[in-house]
């Protein structure tokens, strides 16, 4: 994808605003043209934030307005993600009281446990709808099957898939692929205790789906959007999901032991690169000392989110594509690996051979 200076000042420009709930000043947009605006808008869809964008744009005069076509259609973009997410809700609660009635206690991961953060929830565009059960993943593949959902059993050991009135939903048995390595199954023990150890839950308003504790969700959203990024890149939205998280709760948070958690896992370099990505294109303001919100690693991340070709998913291609084009994108970004990540490629690609020849069905 062609790099454009002049597209992403103008897309995080929006952005800025989102969080705030401020609007652009006219002269920022006023000369825009209409393949300006066409522009931020395909920016703001690969990057999973054209309903959130839409909210700044809605604020604007009407001089400043897209043209009217593309108003348009992208006004019907954001009413559609925020649809998806009420169907969503909806039949997860659903689920969720089916399960708590059979003695079963659901955990979001992700989207909703996030999206609270937003400032408008509805337009935390989500894909699947990804939940923890643990050990009783199987049981609670059971009752929703009686209830009349489809199940792919198994996708994969990680999780299975529900397919219930329309909505795709990740019954994990583990937060994270724990697959050929002792280390990050220590990391997912440490996961689970946080919600083992969490006796009186929060939930999404008027429903059973129980929302993580902060320090799972902070740890969660970093790991999994760190190993997205080595293995097949992320979208903006990801480092959004961080600043939203950061701005509302960066004095309820514990920096200390988060960055000893981080620092055993190597995760200390993305987190100083998201805090920073935050603060510059997100609008956030970090009144916290703890926080850490310089990183000399921010900028090529940043490019690579916006410009790198290694996605994977959604792609319709078979296991062994995947696997190949994991491999290929550790060998061609491996810059990832020893900066970030601060592990060599060779050592990442041997766990991968391992796991899938001698851990084909890991344990914790």
């Amino acid at each position: 994808m062609e790099k454009s200076k002049e597209v992403e000042e103008r897309f995080f420009g929006l952005l800025r605003h989102a969080l705030p709930g401020t609007a652009p000043a006219v002269e920022e947009v006023a000369q825009w043209q209409a393949a300006d605006w066409s522009a931020v808008y395909e920016m703001a869809v690969r990057q999973g934030l054209q309903a959130v964008l839409w909210e700044v744009i809605a604020r604007l005069p009407q001089e400043c307005l897209p043209p009217r076509a593309l108003k348009l259609r992208w006004a019907l973009s954001a009413e559609g993600i925020a649809q998806h997410y009420g169907k969503q809700r909806m039949v997860a609660a659903e689920l969720a009281d089916r399960w708590a009635e059979a003695g079963l206690r659901l955990f979001v991961l992700k989207g909703f446990a996030f999206s609270r953060y937003y400032p408008v929830p509805a337009h935390r565009e989500c894909g699947d709808f990804d939940c923890f059960l643990g050990e009783g993943r199987s049981k609670a593949d059971e009752v929703a099957e009686a209830a009349g959902a489809e199940i792919e059993r198994p996708v994969d050991y990680k999780h299975t898939h529900i397919r219930y009135k329309g909505v795709v939903i990740e019954n994990h048995r583990f937060c994270v692929a724990i697959r050929g390595s002792r280390r990050v199954k220590e990391f997912e023990r440490l996961l689970e205790g946080l919600l083992a150890g969490d006796t009186a839950p929060e939930y999404v308003e008027g429903t059973r789906i129980g929302i993580p504790p902060l320090m799972f969700n902070a740890l969660f959203l970093t790991w999994h959007a760190l190993t997205h990024f080595l293995l097949e890149g992320i979208r903006f939205r990801h480092i959004y999901d961080w600043a939203c998280l950061v701005a509302a709760e960066q004095h309820r948070l514990d920096w200390e032991r988060f960055y000893a958690v981080c620092d055993r896992y190597r995760l200390r370099r993305f987190v100083d690169a998201m805090n920073t990505m935050a603060v510059r294109y997100c609008g956030v303001r970090i009144t916290n000392p703890a926080v850490v919100a310089e990183s000399p690693y921010a900028g090529r991340i940043l490019d690579s989110i916006l410009y790198d070709d290694a996605s994977i998913s959604n792609r319709n291609k078979g296991l062994w594509w995947k696997r190949f084009k994991k491999t290929s994108n550790i060998f061609r970004y491996q810059w990832k690996y020893h900066a970030i990540y601060q592990k060599s490629y060779a050592g990442q690609i041997a766990g991968l051979v391992y796991g899938v020849l001698f851990d084909r069905h890991p344990k914790l």
